[in-house]
């Protein structure tokens, strides 16, 4: 039985430490946005968290939540920006004024994240900062080749090899 009791407060223990350590770090870290992940009617669903901006991905961290890992990770490459909407009457009673409320969808999923317009500012310059997905990727080696050639500019550099007969 004291076994038991010791594991049990050292599960406690634990469990206080990760959320203080998931609270402490991320509210310094993120951002603060309401999310809810589609379909819901009415105000179901909106959870209270913190996004954190990592490279290409936005990490969600759910308020309530003591997992060390984030609960929604969307790639920017994979996300869409459909509509942006003011918040219902509903959704007011527990959004702070001032808030904007926009709908994205990321692969199969569709989400709304509810942001001052601060972080709606930050969102977007994220999304639109995204490599086109038509974009060619080259290696280094490939890139000082192109370039070398005088076709990466536009402008050769006179070590070209091509020769170009008069017509």
């Amino acid at each position: 039985m004291e076994f038991v009791t010791w594991a049990l407060v050292i599960l406690a223990v634990l469990a206080v430490l990760l959320a203080a350590w998931r609270f402490f770090t991320l509210r310094s870290r993120g951002t603060n946005v309401i999310l809810r992940v589609l379909p819901q009617s009415g105000v179901h669903g909106w959870r209270h968290g913190t996004l954190r901006y990592n490279g290409n991905d936005l990490e969600y961290f759910k308020l309530r939540s003591l997992s060390p890992m984030a609960d929604i990770i969307l790639n920017r490459l994979s996300v869409t920006l459909l509509n942006h909407r003011d918040p219902t009457t509903e959704e007011a009673a527990f959004m702070s004024p001032g808030l904007k409320v926009l709908h994205i969808k990321s692969k199969n999923e569709e989400i709304e994240l509810s942001f001052d317009q601060h972080s709606e500012m930050a969102f977007t310059a994220w999304l639109e900062a995204a490599p086109d997905a038509r974009s060619e990727h080259l290696s280094a080696k490939d890139f000082q080749r192109l370039r070398q050639s005088g076709h990466g500019n536009g402008h050769g550099n006179g070590n070209s090899k091509d020769t170009h007969k008069n017509r």
